[in-house]
């Protein structure tokens, strides 16, 4: 397993500061370069509503020309060699799909929150949209402020679901964990809740669907080549974890990405929920990782309805 090339996509935001010692650790891990980007947001008021005669272009050149030199000035500690300062003008969702499809991007690293009122337990849009479309991990901390200011990766916590992902990520947690010298423990889960009906009837339907998913379990396990431990808890999986990284001690909580990209997939996802509620760091594996190369159809097709804005790095056209 190789993150040679690390997004990590800037704000400028405390919180976003606050995840420079994880991405200082993972790229020595990995030895990884890291690309740094901001993206520039135009009010959308100035594309659509008419408004273009009204804008102040110098106030605007003012306003984009600081966010460059915030970008210069971001300090991250790692060889400047490794690292690369890029602008990005345009949607945030757009244009970090833009740099990831076409710049061969291992892992995302990005902040999760909303904003104003919601923050905290609402996911941020270009999170989600990048969830619902990115090929390649995302590492996520919706608790950075609590979390310790040397990162280590001890426990690791994987959340499995009985699906065609299952097996891809047991190898992919099997690689992570190697990589790291780290234990890993399998948690999951079987709301009760959703089988309360069955009472009703002279069958134990969560009883049979626990024992069904124990043996489910090991049969993917001995494909993956692997024997972690593993629980199978009745409650909904974003609780679950929360609990289970609580006892276990968790570092790293490792999930699927499911139906969050499916085209007829809900919204709001188990990977969703999981993300915003999260004690620990989550990773979260796309089965799409498996054939990850280097193309711009994703982001032309996200990008279908948008104005084409150029990148602008800020280390070549400042």
């Amino acid at each position: 397993m190789k993150f040679d090339h690390i997004l990590f996509a800037i704000d400028f935001s405390d919180r976003c500061s606050k995840l420079n010692k994880q991405v200082e650790w993972l790229a020595g891990q990995f030895n990884s370069r890291v690309t740094l980007l901001h993206v520039f947001e135009t009010p959308a008021a100035w594309y659509w509503a008419g408004e273009g005669s009204y804008m102040n272009m110098e106030c605007f050149n003012e306003i984009r020309q600081s966010a460059e030199q915030r970008l210069k000035g971001y300090a991250i500690d790692l060889p400047e060699g490794r690292v690369e300062r890029v602008m990005a003008q345009g949607s945030p969702a757009i244009e970090i799909m833009k740099w990831v499809e076409e710049h061969m991007v291992d892992l995302i690293v990005m902040g999760t929150h909303g904003y104003g009122a919601l923050q905290g337990w609402m996911l941020g849009s270009v999170t989600a949209k990048l969830l619902h479309r990115a090929e390649c991990p995302i590492w996520t901390d919706a608790a950075v402020s609590s979390t310790p200011s040397t990162p280590a990766i001890s426990n690791i916590l994987c959340a499995i679901e009985l699906t065609e992902e299952a097996l891809p990520l047991l190898r992919f947690t099997r690689e992570l964990a190697a990589k790291f010298g780290a234990a890993v423990k399998l948690l999951h889960s079987v709301p009760e809740l959703e089988t309360r009906p069955s009472r009703y009837f002279d069958f134990d339907l969560h009883r049979y669907l626990v024992e069904s998913a124990r043996v489910e379990i090991g049969k993917l396990q001995r494909q993956a080549g692997t024997e972690f431990p593993f629980s199978v808890s009745g409650k909904g999986i974003a609780s679950a974890l929360a609990e289970a990284a609580k006892d276990t001690r968790a570092d790293l909580v490792v999930i699927g990405r499911g139906k969050a990209q499916k085209m007829l997939g809900r919204f709001q996802t188990h990977a969703y929920e999981v993300i915003r509620h999260a004690p620990y760091p989550v990773l979260s594996y796309s089965l799409s990782q498996q054939d990850h190369i280097s193309s711009s159809c994703s982001a032309e097709h996200l990008c279908q309805s948008a104005e084409d804005v150029p990148l602008l790095t800020g280390s070549q056209r400042s």
